[in-house]
């Protein structure tokens, strides 16, 4: 089998992960206060996955040029004003994570994009490397699509539209095997800036509407935002270390 179908049926596997939420939300939808821990543990993963995995890729790949930065930035900005738009739409509504549901969607979908173009890029030098690279991406989606999964309910989707566009932002990963296939010297020399783009947008979404959310949770004890928001960072952490990342 050729690397470009290698690649593409790799990615349309990690794709599939995106329904691991699914599980988590069978029977009903959670609790306050089970809302409240998944989206500690969200606000953990995406920091996690940006400080952990996302900055230090970029930096390597750019060869040190802290120039890429300037996409974290721009990320960062744009998101504000995306947002404050979107709070337009919703002013009257009273989810406070209604706006983060488009912005998460955003950020994953542009992530899953770049897992996608890593997965081709890594079948493009050996089966071997591609089949190691695919299983690296797929431990790591489980945690980051229930994180997704979690503030897309949480933002008032129902469980079936949350599952349809968590699973269509997992898809972009075929998009970008298909890219890279397509435009490989070129997506190749800017993957540094994706990943850059990618850490401002989780960054924003953790920060600005994840954390000021958990501030403003009173019932329970603390423990059930502290434990979860660290659980998130430790998990990242443990699979960093492991994969050697």
């Amino acid at each position: 089998m050729s690397p470009a179908a290698l690649a593409i049926l790799a990615t349309l596997a990690v794709s599939a992960i995106a329904l691991v939420g699914i599980v988590f939300f069978v029977t009903a939808r959670p609790k306050e206060r089970s809302e409240t821990v998944l989206l500690s543990f969200a606000a953990g993963v995406l920091l996690a996955t940006t400080f952990l995995e996302l900055v230090p890729e970029a930096v390597e790949k750019a060869g040190g040029d802290g120039r890429i930065f300037v996409a974290t930035l721009a990320a960062m900005i744009g998101f504000f004003l995306l947002e404050r738009l979107l709070h337009g739409f919703h002013e009257h509504e009273e989810i406070h994570t209604a706006p983060s549901r488009w912005l998460i969607l955003i950020g994953d979908g542009l992530h899953n994009f770049i897992d996608g173009v890593v997965i081709a890029a890594s079948f493009a030098v050996s089966p071997e490397l591609g089949f190691l690279t695919t299983l690296a991406v797929a431990i790591h989606e489980i945690p980051q699509e229930l994180a997704d999964f979690t503030i897309l309910v949480a933002g008032g989707f129902t469980l079936r539209q949350a599952l349809f566009l968590n699973l269509a932002s997992g898809i972009t990963a075929v998009f970008g095997a298909l890219a890279f296939i397509a435009l490989e010297h070129t997506l190749e020399s800017r993957i540094a800036w994706f990943m850059s783009t990618t850490a401002g947008m989780f960054i924003y979404i953790a920060a600005s509407d994840l954390i000021p959310q958990l501030h403003h949770h009173r019932k329970g004890p603390n423990a059930l935002v502290y434990a979860p928001f660290l659980g998130g960072v430790a998990v990242i952490a443990a699979l960093s270390a492991v994969l050697g990342h």
